[in-house]
């Protein structure tokens, strides 16, 4: 089955008012649900206490799955989970299980998931043989970690009357995750609050989440227990230091469903997929900065540079939805889907001008050691001013109801766009000429588009001014996103060979070579500005600034010819 849940993280100061607000809902939540009292939730904290399981070289892990013995109070559930489609939903079969034999070790015994659609998930990952290893007792299973919480839970209806209207359950869990033994035990606190949907609408889980991260500043956290657990054991059990290292990835791009061909595969399904990856990218990287609050600016750099790359996916994928609605060739979304997809590119936009703020300074450190090798002894560079609602740092803002409001805004579109009542009212374009546009040609209108909207400038590139210069950078660069975003549709897929299989690779290499030279062009400049205040009154910083200049022409002339190089590069689409 699939569980449709959000989980969120608890600041410290918080806690107390979250359990105080979950007993209180508690006191009335069968009157709420209209439930008899042999159904209605119980407020009584249940304690868990589940141990998780996986091979030495983390198989499942790999996999994104999870494999956990469970006791419930009086009862014992085997489980396995694993990813879903994006943030809200995960694939989850829990099964009875009875407790280990006096004077035996927990294990799991995976006979109890043959038959049911984990045994797939098993198979693959473990290489599992149901019928010579029935209980996978060769398939070399090791308990890594353990998990021991006090779970405080309250059943609700919510959105009484409308089409989002929904049962759900706040679960409250305090407790931690240890990994070791003896003196080697280690463990890592556990403050969440999950929000899942017993029945009717996902938009109520949605819902309930927004409401309770502007009560009590919770934030988004698509990191699970498994992998904050699997985290904890590679440190403690396995001693590998890296596994305490922030984890970054960069973009991937869009996966397609397996059956699938980019020949077949509709506008409205690549739009969802392409809004799906962008989710997951952000949500990752959202959720492993906001572990770093105590950690110094250096150590949140990498992942907030990548945080800022997914937002500006985000935006770019939302802008080429928008251009290709005004111009007659986007896919028939329903109107509120683009409302909501709207309203998280600008909340997106809004973070990464706060996150450029950090990236500049990372991004220039590296001039006045230049500049100290050619013997100019100049001050360090000026910071910029700090935009207005600047937090202290970008752990801090992962943290803050923005970044959490711009993940709920995108899940929205995506229920929006799902929802078959809604998709039935109110289309964004006559639907008469979109059910049959196909994805390559939505993506190939809209790219040839904005190829040529960055041609024009780039015949003329050492005549535009600064501020041009920047906004064709700024418009490559989303040309860039939507182009790696969706490869997969011009790379080899089975039973699909692409008319020209060689012309993506050259064309991602020199797009990125014109973007290359025109971020050490920007880059500069920003430099040149932020030096120009300081000249009158310091020798260094008028060195700098002359440097600076004597610079300009060769890097723009050298932008000239990437841009030149990129536009007689043959396309993919």
């Amino acid at each position: 089955m699939q569980e449709i849940e959000l989980k969120f993280q608890i600041p410290a100061e918080a806690l107390e008012a979250v359990r105080t607000a979950l007993v209180r809902l508690a006191q009335v939540a069968v009157s709420a649900l209209d439930a008899p009292p042999a159904t209605a939730p119980d407020s009584a904290p249940l304690i868990l206490q589940a141990a998780y399981f996986d091979t030495p070289d983390r198989r499942l892990a790999q996999a994104r799955s999870a494999l956990r013995v469970r006791r419930e109070g009086e009862d014992w559930v085997q489980t396995l989970k694993a990813a879903g489609s994006h943030t809200m939903v995960r694939v989850e079969d829990n099964q009875p299980a009875l407790p280990p034999p006096a004077g035996q070790a927990l294990a799991p015994r995976l006979s109890l998931h043959a038959g049911h659609p984990a045994e797939a998930a098993l198979r693959d990952a473990l290489g599992w043989d149901p019928q010579h290893d029935p209980d996978g007792t060769r398939c070399g299973l090791v308990q890594l970690y353990a998990t021991d919480m006090r779970r405080t839970r309250v059943q609700l209806r919510v959105g009484v009357g409308t089409l989002h209207e929904g049962v759900v359950e706040l679960a409250l869990d305090e407790g931690a995750i240890t990994a070791g033994q003896g003196e080697a035990l280690r463990s890592v606190p556990v403050r969440e609050l999950e929000i899942e949907l017993l029945s009717g609408h996902p938009q109520a889980v949605i819902d309930t989440g927004r409401e309770w991260v502007q009560r009590f500043g919770l934030w988004l956290d698509t990191q699970t227990k498994a992998h904050r657990g699997d985290r904890l054991a590679r440190t403690v059990v396995d001693g590998d230091a890296s596994a305490a290292l922030p984890e970054v990835t960069p973009p991937r791009p869009v996966r397609l469903p397996a059956g699938a061909s980019p020949d077949t595969l509709d506008a409205v399904a690549a739009w969802r997929l392409g809004l799906e990856a962008c989710l997951a990218h952000v949500t990752a990287h959202m959720s492993e900065l906001a572990t770093l609050a105590a950690a110094p600016l250096e150590a949140q750099a990498p992942v907030a540079y990548q945080w800022r790359r997914g937002l500006r996916r985000l935006r770019a994928l939302g802008r080429f939805v928008q251009d290709g609605q005004r111009l007659g060739h986007g896919p028939a979304l329903p109107a509120a889907a683009l409302v909501s997809l709207q309203e998280a590119c600008v909340q997106a936009a809004s973070l990464a001008r706060l996150l450029g703020h950090w990236r500049d300074q990372d991004a220039l450190a590296w001039l006045p050691r230049k500049l100290l090798d050619l013997g100019i002894h100049c001050p360090p560079l000026p910071p910029g001013p700090a935009p207005e609602g600047c937090p202290a740092s970008p752990a801090v803002l992962a943290q803050g109801a923005q970044a959490t409001a711009v993940c709920l805004d995108v899940l929205t579109a995506l229920m929006h766009a799902s929802a078959p009542d809604e998709a039935a009212t109110q289309p964004a374009a006559p639907p008469a000429s979109q059910h049959a546009l196909s994805a390559r040609l939505w993506l190939a209108q809209g790219l040839g588009d904005w190829h040529a909207r960055c041609r024009r400038p780039s015949r003329h590139f050492l005549a535009l001014s600064a501020l041009a210069s920047h906004r064709l950078r700024r418009r490559a660069r989303r040309l860039r996103d939507v182009l790696e975003l969706y490869a997969p549709l011009w790379q080899d897929a089975p039973g699909h060979t692409p008319a020209h299989p060689h012309r993506l690779p050259h064309q991602t290499r020199a797009l990125a070579r014109a973007l290359d030279a025109l971020g050490a062009l920007q880059d500069e400049t920003v430099a040149l500005a932020r030096y120009k205040p300081l000249a009158a009154t310091d020798v260094g910083a008028e060195f700098a600034c002359g440097w600076l200049r004597a610079r300009r022409k060769p890097l723009r002339k050298k932008a000239q010819r990437a841009l030149r190089r990129w536009m007689a590069t043959p396309r993919p689409w």
